[in-house]
């Protein structure tokens, strides 16, 4: 049996109850609105359940995770400094410089080799060649300079101790033969001598200065069997450069100046750096 639209019932109804001059019926249309209310009641749910059910099915898809460039990333997985450390890291710098420039105190408590050395320059030595050793009147010490000229520190302290004139006349050459740029020769820079120091330093304080212009100014490689307990310079075989009068000697014990105050051993110009003597 074939279903009337309820329209069409709602017209014939209405179209008797004209011709019978009845009211028009609203029963159809709140039977209609409840049976399409009913209709889309249940029709809501079965929508809502279906789109449940694709959602449910549908893979989540995950986020992106975001950049992150490979500076960063190693930064984050780097180990961190304990905090404990950050203490002694501090105090790093202040204990290199205590062991290289200072060798650590005498046992007597007097001024080690190297600090003695330090106030005899600032005291006689800077007013020419510079607070830092960089040179003005007399030649520069620095960027290994003073080392070219003298691999061998026996060959400064002669030079030191009788100073340009006592090397012989203007002109006279001095140092290592074979240094880079030619041999010095005395009065060469600028014309003006290098002072003679026999008579206002002692030989112990002459050691101190030029060990100091050498290791501190120049940069010279001590090889650090050099140094005794008391931090004064000795030779290769431990033998002290002076001895208990402090007066320099050569490695058998004997003076290292004769009356004239040249040296009665000849320095070792091809001595590489920071060896042995």
């Amino acid at each position: 049996m074939t279903e009337v639209p309820e329209h069409l019932l709602k017209r014939s109804q209405d179209r008797r109850s004209a011709l019978s001059g009845e009211a028009p019926s609203a029963e159809a249309p709140a039977a209609s609105a409840a049976s399409s209310a009913e209709s889309g009641s249940a029709v809501v749910p079965a929508a809502s359940t279906a789109a449940a059910k694709v959602a449910a099915a549908t893979p989540a898809v995950a986020a992106e995770p975001e950049f992150v460039p490979p500076y960063v990333e190693a930064a984050l997985k780097r180990k961190k400094i304990p905090f404990w450390a950050m203490p002694v890291l501090a105090f790093l710098p202040v204990w290199v410089f205590v062991y290289i420039g200072g060798l650590s105190p005498a046992s007597d408590g007097k001024p080690t080799q190297l600090a003695q050395g330090q106030a005899i320059f600032a005291a006689q030595c800077a007013g020419c060649h510079g607070a830092g050793g960089g040179g003005g009147v007399g030649r520069p010490m620095t960027d290994g300079n003073l080392i070219k000229t003298f691999p061998d520190i026996l060959g400064q302290l002669q030079f030191v101790w009788l100073g340009s004139n006592g090397m012989g006349p203007a002109g006279t050459p001095y140092g290592d033969p074979n240094r880079e740029g030619g041999q010095h020769k005395t009065l060469s820079y600028n014309g003006n001598p290098m002072p003679a120091f026999n008579k206002s330093l002692k030989p112990a304080e002459l050691l101190a200065v030029v060990r100091y212009e050498r290791e501190v100014l120049s940069g010279y490689k001590l090889d650090p069997t050099q140094i005794d307990a008391k931090g004064q310079l000795t030779y290769g075989n431990s033998s002290p450069y002076l001895d208990a009068e402090g007066q320099l000697v050569t490695p058998e014990g004997k003076p290292l100046f004769d009356a004239d105050g040249k040296l009665t051993i000849q320095p070792d110009w091809t001595m590489p750096v920071g060896s042995k003597k």
